[in-house]
């Protein structure tokens, strides 16, 4: 492949992936919480809750959209960047994509249209269940996801069938061991993402004096559940960190900036990777060319 279509191709797929990951960060967290505020407007009365659903219901289905939109996309963009990995395991990761889709986007494409059109269609209650159903829906969108990407990581439950990956064991691949720290691990980052997001903004309805009551219920509901949930957060990141440097030693090795081996390993403040000498490139050439040669 020419190296200026290769370099093309990673920078569109890198301003896709991190393009879309806002937007299901954000969801997945404030999903819940629009849940959390219909329950407490149907239990209480309290206008305040309804009004904070109505305005924060508005910029989830844009975010919603938007998320929905770049995935579409990026789903294309596994195939074209790495068609060989996406043939060689797509009889896992095919049937895993289509779990997310046969379960998340079925729930929320249902039950989002009532969010919408059905306030004054349908009774208090099921308006209720359709707002948690959306939850759930983005919910399993992350699991399934991260059942995919931790069988990447840590690939189980298969067997080589003329050089495919075909699955023997799919309780094996769907309850892989890494999933249940990486999963729970994304799914509070989600949360607290949508946490700030609400916190910050009722900080800056205070500071601006305007829609007091609103303002306060946001930064007291966000603070709270930021400082519940920042202690569990550390304690899973702690599980991923643990996974990565058991099993993938050369991965934590970059994420700590580290591009020499020592013991015990030094602290590092910053990092700048440089391209390494043309002699040790020069050298590493020939002894792989004359492994090839040998085998």
């Amino acid at each position: 492949m020419d190296s200026a279509a290769l370099l093309l191709s990673r920078i569109q797929f890198g301003f896709t992936i991190s393009f879309h990951i806002i937007f299901p960060a954000f969801t997945i967290g404030l999903a819940a919480w629009l849940t959390v505020l219909e329950a407490l407007h149907l239990r209480t009365g309290r206008p305040v809750y309804q009004s904070l659903f109505e305005f924060w219901l508005k910029i989830f289905g844009v975010a919603f959209g938007l998320g929905v939109v770049s995935g579409v996309v990026m789903a294309f963009q596994f195939g074209t960047n790495w068609s060989v990995l996406s043939k060689v395991s797509g009889p896992i990761q095919g049937p895993l994509l289509s779990y997310e889709t046969f379960t998340a986007f079925m729930l929320e494409a249902s039950f989002f249209g009532v969010l919408i059109f059905g306030r004054k269609r349908v009774p208090p209650w099921f308006y209720l269940f359709s707002t948690a159903m959306v939850s759930l829906g983005t919910t399993l969108s992350a699991f399934w996801i991260m059942t995919n990407n931790s069988w990447m990581q840590v690939p189980v439950g298969y067997v080589m069938e003329h050089g495919d990956y075909v699955p023997n064991d799919w309780m094996r691949i769907i309850f892989n061991s890494v999933v249940w720290s990486r999963f729970p691990h994304m799914l509070l980052a989600a949360y607290l993402t949508g946490a700030f997001c609400v916190a910050a903004t009722g900080a800056w309805y205070v500071l601006c004096g305007r829609y007091r009551s609103e303002a306060r219920v946001m930064l007291r509901m966000g603070l709270f559940l930021a400082a519940v949930l920042v202690p569990v957060q550390l304690v899973f990141g702690h599980l991923v960190g643990d996974y990565v440097h058991d099993g993938q030693p050369a991965k934590f090795a970059a994420i700590e900036g580290r591009w020499h081996d020592e013991q015990p390993a030094s602290e590092v403040l910053i990092g700048i990777p440089i391209r390494p000498p043309r002699a040790i490139v020069s050298k590493s050439r020939s002894r792989c060319s004359g492994a090839s040669s040998a085998a």
